[in-house]
């Protein structure tokens, strides 16, 4: 049987540093390495999500998270019921917020997406510019999202760092015509910073700031 835990990384405000959220991040126990790691499969049941969940809200003072899921899992409307029933049974939750690890289609986000955000769930796309790169796609979804995220870390890692100030004036422009929100992850340097700040980032993320770890008590 294969064991999982969440991590957590901050989600800070730029301007202030203070975190605002922590993105929950899914591992598995290797066995034979004697260390957490990514797992070879996202898909893990709703319940499972749910009981990491209530773990990590245990363990965390700031108690708005974020979770991943896969554009089976956004679709699937037995997984949102869930999800939703958790939340507004969870009086400890700040809020939740689930990140898209693809973009879903313009009818999921249409339906699933709406009563997720009617029931106070929030919504991001995750990776926007790298693995996420679709900006006509994106673009017809945004007005449904609250949060638009660009990994720097990724454009890093695919040698996508030619224009990349351009590449992400689109993206902010794009979140800010929408009044959604725009967080940079991947900022690793005071430079990284700074070309966050530039392009008008509310929220950042990244190792600048805090790596991401089991929460192990409440801090």
């Amino acid at each position: 049987m294969i064991t999982y835990t969440y991590f957590s990384q901050a989600i800070v405000r730029i301007d202030t540093q203070q975190v605002v959220r922590h993105e929950l991040l899914l591992r598995m126990w290797d066995a034979d390495q004697q260390i957490w790691r990514l797992p070879d499969d996202f898909e893990i049941t709703v319940a499972m999500q749910i009981k990491l969940m209530k773990r990590a809200l245990r363990r965390l003072k700031v108690k708005n998270v974020s979770i991943n899921l896969t554009p089976k899992q956004f679709a699937d409307a037995d997984v949102m019921h869930k999800i939703v029933e958790f939340v507004n049974n969870s009086p400890e939750l700040g809020n939740l917020t689930v990140e898209l690890t693809a973009a879903p289609t313009l009818a999921d986000i249409k339906t699933i997406g709406a009563e997720y955000r009617a029931n106070n769930v929030l919504l991001a796309i995750d990776d926007v510019g790298s693995d996420c790169d679709d900006f006509a796609l994106v673009e017809q979804l945004v007005p449904y999202v609250d949060y638009l995220k660009f990994a720097l870390q990724n454009m890093r890692a695919q040698g996508k760092m030619d224009n990349i100030e351009a590449n992400i004036d689109k993206w902010s422009k794009l979140a800010q015509e929408h009044h959604t929100n725009f967080t940079f992850e991947g900022v690793e340097s005071f430079n990284d910073l700074r070309l966050a700040k530039k392009f008008n980032a509310q929220n950042a993320q990244g190792f600048y700031f805090s790596h991401p770890e089991e929460p192990v008590s409440v801090h």
